[in-house]
């Protein structure tokens, strides 16, 4: 008996237009991170960091978020969804972490990147490592065609539980991303979702640990017959993402 396909499985599969839409959207979300990188400087806060973001999108003609820009300083960047405030403000040796997104023709883009405000501590790269590791930990594991949902957030999940404990990874390891931000299928401990080839999820593995700060770091990518392609550029490598104090 042929299976009915429910409408979030219909919706999960993308077209090469509606591909088009999303990966437009990140390409802007990329010119807006690059801009904000230089807009950063010491003393700057939150709130103004966020609201460049904003007129940033509308300057590429974007101007419908795909949600409000998450901006964390320092010991904010430990609380998931941090709203920006105007009395946090960037000192050297803050962790500073942007999640943001915008929208093309109703189709969303998602992208996290952590950087450091000067040279990081030991600490601080160790916890930023590791998130990294487990990221493309996940990345080889959709490389060899594994797409229960719940086996791959597991491949991150484990690595990082083992090093930090179960409490500092408090959120699914990614979602399904369409014409809403949070769509199926998702990657959760007891997800019974199957990955569809043509879906584009995210891959956003985080350590968050109270009164220290936390790093995140988040791309989209493709599932495709043969593993996935990653839809997200900008680096990720340890010396790209410390900035120089100004």
């Amino acid at each position: 008996m042929k299976k009915i396909k429910l409408i979030h499985e219909v919706r999960a599969v993308k077209s090469k237009k509606e591909l088009a839409n999303i990966v437009k959207a990140q390409k802007i979300s990329e010119k807006v991170l690059r801009d904000v990188l230089i807009f950063l400087k010491t003393g700057i806060s939150e709130v103004e960091v966020a609201n460049f973001i904003k007129k940033s999108f509308i300057k590429y003609g974007a101007p419908i978020l795909a949600f409000s820009p998450i901006v964390s300083f320092s010991k904010n960047t430990a609380n998931i969804h941090h709203e920006p405030t105007i009395q946090t403000k960037l000192k050297k040796g803050d962790i500073i972490m942007f999640d943001f997104g915008c929208t093309v023709n109703h189709y969303c883009s998602d992208m996290t990147r952590t950087y450091f405000w000067g040279e990081p501590t030991k600490k601080q790269q160790k916890v930023y490592l590791d998130v990294l590791k487990a990221q493309e930990l996940t990345f080889k594991k959709l490389k060899t065609g594994e797409r229960r949902a719940w086996i791959i957030d597991k491949t991150a999940r484990t690595f990082l539980n083992k090093k930090y404990g179960k409490k500092n990874f408090q959120h699914g390891l990614g979602h399904g991303v369409g014409t809403v931000i949070h769509e199926w299928p998702n990657f959760k401990p007891k997800s019974t979702d199957i990955l569809p080839v043509g879906c584009v999820m995210t891959v956003e593995p985080g350590i968050y640990l109270k009164g220290f700060g936390g790093v995140r770091i988040e791309d989209m990518v493709l599932i495709t017959k043969d593993g996935c392609k990653n839809l997200t550029s900008p680096s990720k490598n340890l010396k790209d993402v410390i900035l120089s104090v100004k």
